[in-house]
Order: structure tokens, then C-alpha cells, then sequence
């Protein structure tokens, strides 16, 4: 779970940027925040993370947009948490993530936007326990790449982190869109030596569009609760008897089940996606384990819009 800062900025009130200039301030200031996130990371003895171009857009549109609506925190006025956001445009990681807001009654500096940076950080790496979810997200220990989301306009700043898990290369691109009776196949291959331990999609309603206030308010956000576990196929048991004859035994999970996908010599799997609960979001976790490692990875979050069946879409629409 995660919360959103929300400052109220008071700095450096100087010369606004020419527009010539913003695009330029964005990549070096994405840079210098970069700087600051590996910088504390190493001081964890955690490895640095990569820029993500892709993702960096994204959220960039996201900060845009929030300040186009007045809205901070994770969510927008469309009700998407980040999860969805960033699987709707087009990710299929893990990821997790950090927001910061500051306003104030003047047009920012470039001096400004460096030192919001740097106090946006600082005041999530100092966050202290249990309320420190912007810091542990920071030091993910499996996060492999991030997003910079920035945006700015007269005296609005939005920041945002989108912390991704690239462990999965996938085989196939999951549709976005789905119908409850149609066939969706998730397959793919672990990455950097980790093995597939489980799958679990969760369900929830579909979202729905919202108001500032409303979106202000939700400070965390988390996967539903409402979801269901896969588990890779045990492999057979072969094994020859002393009069030549073979006994095929099948091993069992602890609670009776052999596993519900195969699992290839390669590591890789092949998932049909289960819409058991009819209509709304689907959030396929794919999950992966480092030898070594006691915790598992949460290497997906893919959200997949489904409506109902074709033949009751059709009977609804005759209805009308």
C-alpha cells in the first residue's frame, strides 16, 4: 500500500523557464532524480535501477493530467489505480508506486523544480515505520527499472516513481480487452534465474470516473483481495522396479492439488487466463523466485478489461 505526499512549496521565486527550455530541464531533472533514487538505494547496498523511457511517458501523461484536474495522490478523476494505469498503457511488469504533489502561487523556477526533487525524496526516505511505504518502494530490493513521471505549470508540480519487476518475457501480448467466454493465453519465460512459483488473478469491479475530491481522498492502493492462486503442474514420477516394470507416481501439493499449468524444461509457462467471476478487471500476478530468495517476486500486474459474452452483449443490445 502506498501514500500520496502533498506539500505546499514556498521556494525560489525567480525567472519562470522559457518554454524552449522546459523540454531540456524535464531530461536533466529526470536524470538528477534518477541520481538521487540510485543514490539511496546503494546506501542499502541495493543495486541501481534503470530508466524506463516508456514508463517515464506514462507517467509523465499521469502527472499532466492530474494537474489539468487539481487532483494528487494515486489516482486520477478516471478511477484507474496505478496498476491499471500502467497496464492499460501497455505494461506488463510489476510495479509500484510513489506520488508527490506541491503547490504554490507563483510560476516555478528551475531552481525550484531541483530542490522539490530532492525534498520529495528526502521526505519519503525519512518516512519511518509502519507509515513508510514510499520508502520501501524505493528500496525494492527486486526493482529492476523505474519510471519518472514530471509535469509542471504555473504553480503546480507533480512527481511520480513507477518502481517496475522485469522478470517475465513474455511470448504473446495479452489483450487489454476481453469477453468473459473468450480464450486468453498468458505464456512466457522467466528472467535472471528465477523460476515461476504461482500465478493469481484478482478481480474487481470495473472503475468508474470520479471527482477530485473523491480521488484526493484515497491515500492507498493495493490488488483486491478477491483473487484466486494457479500453481505450476507437479512433474511425474518415473521409476523402474526390480522385475523390469515401471511405477508412475504423481505428486500432490499439501492441499491435494497437482498444479494447474505446465511449466517447460526452459522455465517457461502457458496460462489460460480463468474469467470465473464474470465481468470487471482481471489482474494476472505473475509470480517468480530468485534461488536463495525466501520471498517471492510479483514479476506482473496485466489488468484486462472483460465484459460479458458475446451472445448476452448482442441479446442487450437488441434490447435496447
Amino acid at each position: 500500500m502506498k501514500r500520496a505526499i502533498i506539500a505546499i512549496a514556498a521556494l525560489f521565486m525567480a525567472t519562470p523557464l522559457a518554454p524552449s527550455d522546459l523540454q531540456e530541464t524535464k531530461t536533466t531533472l529526470r536524470a538528477h532524480v534518477l541520481k538521487l533514487i540510485n543514490r539511496d538505494r546503494q546506501l542499502y547496498n541495493l543495486p541501481p535501477v534503470q530508466l524506463d523511457l516508456p514508463a517515464s511517458a506514462l507517467a509523465d501523461t499521469f502527472c499532466r493530467e492530474q494537474i489539468r484536474t487539481g487532483t494528487t495522490g494515486h489516482f486520477g478523476t478516471d478511477g484507474f489505480s496505478p496498476y491499471m494505469r500502467y497496464s492499460f498503457g501497455g505494461g506488463n511488469d510489476g510495479v509500484s508506486e510513489n506520488a508527490a504533489a506541491w503547490s504554490a502561487n507563483y510560476t516555478f523556477t528551475q531552481r525550484a523544480l531541483y530542490e522539490m526533487s530532492r525534498r520529495s525524496q528526502d521526505a519519503m526516505m525519512a518516512e519511518m515505520a509502519p507509515d513508510d511505504g514510499h520508502k520501501k518502494t524505493i528500496l525494492d530490493p527486486h526493482a529492476n527499472y523505474v519510471g519518472i513521471g514530471l509535469a509542471w505549470e504555473k504553480g503546480e508540480f507533480r512527481l511520480s516513481h513507477e518502481f517496475i519487476r522485469r522478470y517475465v518475457d513474455w511470448k504473446r501480448s495479452l489483450p487489454r480487452n476481453a469477453r468473459v467466454d473468450q480464450l486468453v493465453l498468458a505464456a512466457g519465460r522467466p528472467l535472471h534465474g528465477t523460476r515461476i512459483e504461482a500465478i493469481t488473478v484478482h478481480h474487481e469491479r470495473a472503475p468508474e470516473s470520479m471527482s477530485a475530491f473523491v480521488a484526493n481522498s484515497i491515500h492507498r492502493y493495493s490488488l483486491p483481495d478477491k483473487r484466486k492462486e494457479y500453481v505450476p503442474r507437479l512433474p511425474r514420477q518415473v521409476r523402474r522396479r526390480h522385475d523390469g516394470s515401471i511405477e508412475i507416481s504423481r505428486q500432490e501439493y499439501a492441499d491435494g492439488r497437482r498444479g494447474d499449468f505446465h511449466i517447460g524444461e526452459d522455465g517457461s509457462f502457458s496460462f489460460p487466463i480463468p474469467f470465473t467471476e464474470g465481468p470487471g478487471v482481471y489482474t494476472v500476478v505473475v509470480w517468480v523466485r530468485k534461488p536463495g530468495i525466501e520471498n517471492a517476486i510479483a514479476a506482473s500486474n496485466v489488468s484486462i478489461r472483460v465484459e460479458g459474452a458475446l451472445q448476452s452483449v448482442r441479446a442487450s443490445a437488441a434490447g435496447r
